[in-house]
């Protein structure tokens, strides 16, 4: 049985100019028709449960409803819709500071606080030097409470209210009280309570407390309950939200999104990703895409820097021999020819930038970037009745049989406000004693114009997992731990391996394209 359950709660208030008049105005006003009220919702239709040992945190900027709700579920407001149904007792930490009386010492508040919570004097006087201790005021005792700083009377309260093992506890903005030390020490306390049994409402605007210490989340916006779910994932969708990276409206499409069915999970919005997802999609299959990077291409993404397009990690131009892919590619990109110098017949960069061609490889397709795959796993294990893994094949199998290695380059980006710096795309360096081995200008593979330009220098470098713009570095000692990986991946025909890192294979963008479109022709 749930400790608390939240079903349809609206809370409504009313404002106007009829605060500050009398009776007889009031009478002539509504007489007049001249009596004006507004009224707004601060907290819509919000339903949720909460069982024992669970602890929710509710996220939201500021007026979206979080206070207002806990006031409810404390029982101070009563739901204008819907109720509210708690099995037991409830502690709550809304107000930290008021119910103290500035005139009494600290001895004698800690004991008025007790007893307005409930608590009798003898259980008051077996816990006051905890409560005290606890506090850090064992100088400050009969001290006037109005000495106090607002930190001291907030751990006062803090330490007052949590000495009790509650059934429901709710706790408002009340974990930020305090120094670093003081921090810890109530998180712990907190932890204690939930590991009792307690059920627990945590609002904070603290998403580490929230990750750290919740079970799952409720994101309301302007009283409009968003999402209920899974910390890991909304934390990160609400975190794009307050970047200014998703719209709410998307995040809300993300989240209906991720609690579909499908029959492929795409994880990696690359060139292989996309592709797949293209022609799985236009075959009448339900496909969902995930990438743990913001924009979508891979290694090839692409941003807009000062006016102009530029490549994340490194230089990228499509290259390729075969008319069909060419077609393939323009088919979602208008491409400016640019010679890479790879001997091959059709070569260009995309107008736009590869972000853009992906973006449009995938119009149609539920897509939610900024999201790992180990956490949608961990979140939805049955989300898809097959997954497509783009990522490294050795960190699915979690590094088992050893990390395969891979040649990596590091890109030193500078904003310059010029028009031009070296008049063409790519200056090949020889003997630089710095180590660069080219200097990239972005501006140059599309022609674009404008009063300022940006470079980037680009150093070889060790390779890091948590960068994508990586090539296979090959190699006998690679090879024979690909092989492990390859045995260990024929025992999931759940699971397909494809482009760079889920093969370990150095694809070129038209070369991922066709095997990922051979691989769903096969599926």
């Amino acid at each position: 049985m749930s400790v608390l359950e939240v079903h349809n709660v609206s809370i409504r208030y009313k404002t106007g100019d009829f605060k500050d008049i009398g009776i007889k105005e009031y009478v002539m006003r509504k007489l007049t028709h001249n009596y004006h009220v507004k009224e707004f919702w601060a907290d819509k239709d919000v339903s949720f449960t909460l069982d024992r040992g669970e602890m929710l945190g509710i996220i939201g900027s500021n007026g979206a409803g979080k206070s207002t709700l806990l006031k409810a579920v404390s029982g101070i407001m009563e739901p204008t819709e819907g109720y509210v149904k708690c099995s037991g007792s409830i502690a709550a930490l809304l107000e930290l500071a008021s119910g103290f009386d500035k005139e009494l010492t600290v001895r004698e508040n800690t004991y008025l606080r007790g007893a307005m919570l409930g608590y009798t004097r003898k259980f008051m006087d077996e816990a006051y030097e905890e409560i005290i201790r606890f506090a850090e005021l064992e100088d400050f005792q009969d001290r006037p409470f109005k000495q106090l700083s607002s930190g001291m009377k907030s751990r006062l309260a803090f330490a007052i209210a949590s000495m009790v093992q509650p059934d429901l506890l709710i706790l408002d903005e009340v974990l930020s009280v305090g120094d670093g030390a003081f921090k810890a020490k109530s998180e712990a306390k907190m932890r204690q309570i939930i590991h009792g049994g307690a059920a627990t409402i945590l609002v904070s605007h603290s998403l580490r407390q929230i990750l750290q210490l919740c079970t799952k989340v409720l994101w309301l916006d302007k009283g409009e309950q968003v999402a209920l779910g899974d910390t890991t994932i909304l934390c990160g969708l609400y975190q794009q939200y307050q970047r200014k990276t998703m719209k709410l409206d998307q995040a809300k499409k993300s989240w209906a999104w991720l609690n579909g069915h499908y029959d492929y999970l795409i994880v990696g919005a690359g060139f292989y990703g996309a592709a797949f997802a293209r022609e799985m999609t236009d075959r009448g299959k339900k496909c969902l895409v995930v990438d743990s990077q913001l924009l979508p291409g891979g290694c090839a993404a692409c941003e807009r820097v000062q006016g102009v397009t530029v490549h994340k990690f490194g230089p990228h131009i499509f290259h390729t021999d075969r008319q069909d892919l060419w077609e393939y590619a323009n088919r979602f990109a208008e491409f400016v020819p640019y010679d890479g110098g790879f001997g091959e017949t059709w070569q260009g960069v995309p107008k736009g930038g590869y972000s853009a061609m992906v973006k449009n490889m995938l119009k149609g397709v539920p897509t939610v970037t900024g999201l790992d795959y180990q956490d949608l796993a961990r979140a939805f294990p049955r989300i898809a009745d097959k997954v497509v893994y783009t990522g490294p094949i050795d960190g699915f199998f979690e590094y088992r049989h050893g990390r395969l290695e891979y040649d990596s380059f590091r890109y030193e980006q500078e904003q310059l406000e010029r028009d031009d710096y070296q008049g063409r795309a790519i200056v090949e360096l020889k003997d630089d004693p710095g180590g660069c081995t080219r200097v990239i200008e972005y501006k140059h593979f599309l022609g674009e114009s404008g009063p300022g330009t940006v470079i980037a220098r680009e150093y070889p470098q060790a390779w890091s997992p948590k960068r994508p713009d990586c090539h296979p570095a090959g190699g006998e000692r690679n090879e024979a731990v690909l092989q492990k990986y390859l045995a260990m991946a024929a025992e999931r025909p759940d699971v397909i391996f494809g482009g760079r890192q889920g093969e370990y294979r150095d694809y070129t963008m038209a070369g991922a394209i066709d095997a990922a479109r051979a691989r769903a022709a096969r599926e």
